[in-house]
């Protein structure tokens, strides 16, 4: 098969995100299938790109177009939604320029890029798989991010639209397909394909120990977050907890990574003159996997919106694979997989005393961190293979060029 992913945030390893378009792509390849990844400037995503409106490329045997769309964690949210109008136009263009294609798998967010794969099925008559890895509208909607009345009916029939002439969708987890389900309100293949663990890069066996001293953390309690640092992700709350915790010089909270919110982060540590807390700036993964090394434990935050407990945050997955025990400050499928395999700790949602009182315990129990980080990458290893997970999401694409004959 020849495959179209189109992914406006697609990602390599020397870039600083998640990277399931580019694994999975690699992996097809390797399995006897051609794809093409069709994809915007992504500024994280450790592309090298230059001034060309369409630039082509070849990433590890992937073929790779890049379109003149930028886009930033940190833009605004008016930059943002053109860059995703800039990106529609773009890949609708090049979807429907693309020789030889048998099919196409679209990935959300934003929920635009669906549009291109229709219009590429209506005039081509490529039969298309969308991909959730964020439910929207709902999500923004549910955030007060999109107000308008009229946009978010636009935006909701854009959805279901999009649902209905999919072949089949992939979610990246049980909470999100159920979200999809009661949209489609019909029969339509969902099938759950959550991220993949990284236990290639991400491994126990790395010594952070180096990280630790150069840091100044020594025999400290670390707690940290690696990622995306905007309103969604709700690292205030990790403010609020160190706050709670300054007298206690035996933990410290650590977040990387770039966002909208982190200037305002940053003023607020400064203002409150926290101690027990580092933000520092976003690296490639290949220098994360250092910092996350030297941490005891990984964070997983996410802002009070119940919509964001379905998350699928590629975080979580690479701490599985490093082998560090998990606290979250929201409960749903990932709590119970971190409880039932005694790997981590969640909370109610955004429930400020019970994460506290989690950490306490985890700082006064050291002796378990490890069997807990066994336990955690245990899971990585038999839960989130990547290698299975790309084979599954083959297999969706595989039935549906198979039934279109």
């Amino acid at each position: 098969m020849h495959i179209l992913y189109i992914h406006q945030h697609f990602a390599t390893p020397k870039g600083s995100t998640g990277t399931r378009s580019y694994e999975f792509a690699r992996r097809w390849i390797k399995w006897g299938h051609k794809v093409t990844v069709l994809t915007g400037n992504y500024d994280i995503g450790g592309l090298q790109v230059g001034r060309g409106a369409i630039q082509r490329q070849s990433i590890d045997g992937i073929n790779v177009i890049v379109v003149a769309a930028k886009y930033s964690n940190k833009q605004s949210f008016i930059r943002r939604v053109i860059s995703f109008f800039s990106f529609l136009l773009f890949a609708t263009y090049v979807g429907l320029s693309e020789q030889d294609v048998d099919v196409v798998y679209a990935t959300s967010t934003p929920l635009t890029v669906g549009i291109p794969a229709m219009i590429t099925k209506w005039l081509r008559r490529k039969p298309f798989v969308f991909e959730v890895r964020d439910q929207w509208p709902e999500i923004p909607i549910e955030m007060g991010i999109i107000r308008n009345k009229v946009l978010i009916s636009v935006l909701l029939w854009l959805e279901r639209l999009i649902y209905e002439n999919s072949e089949a969708i992939v979610a990246l987890s049980p909470g999100m397909a159920d979200g999809i389900r009661t949209v489609l309100k019909k029969e339509k293949p969902i099938v759950v394909i959550p991220n993949s663990s990284d236990t290639e890069m991400f491994r126990p066996d790395i010594d952070g120990s180096a990280t630790r001293q150069e840091k100044g953390w020594d025999s400290k309690l670390v707690l940290l977050h690696f990622g995306a640092m905007g309103r969604a992700n709700g690292l205030e709350f990790v403010i609020e907890a160190a706050d709670r915790l300054r007298s206690n010089t035996e933990v410290h909270f650590v977040l990387v990574g770039e966002g909208s919110e982190k200037a305002s982060l940053i003023k607020k540590v400064e203002q409150r003159g926290l101690k027990n807390v580092d933000i520092l700036d976003s690296v490639p993964k290949v220098e994360l996997v250092k910092l996350v090394a030297a941490c005891d434990i990984s964070m997983v935050i996410f802002a009070n919106f119940s919509i964001l407990e379905h998350n699928s945050a590629n975080k979580f997955f690479d701490s599985l694979s490093a082998g560090k025990p998990v606290l979250l400050n929201y409960s749903g499928w990932q709590r119970k997989i971190l409880e039932d395999n005694a790997a981590g700790y969640g909370c109610s949602l955004y429930n400020l005393d019970e994460f506290v009182e989690k950490v306490l315990y985890l700082n006064s129990h050291r002796q378990q961190l490890k069997q807990m980080g066994g336990n955690a990458r245990r899971i990585a290893e038999e839960k989130f293979d990547r290698d299975n997970l790309a084979n599954q999401a083959l297999r969706v694409l595989a039935l549906i060029f198979e039934k279109q004959g």
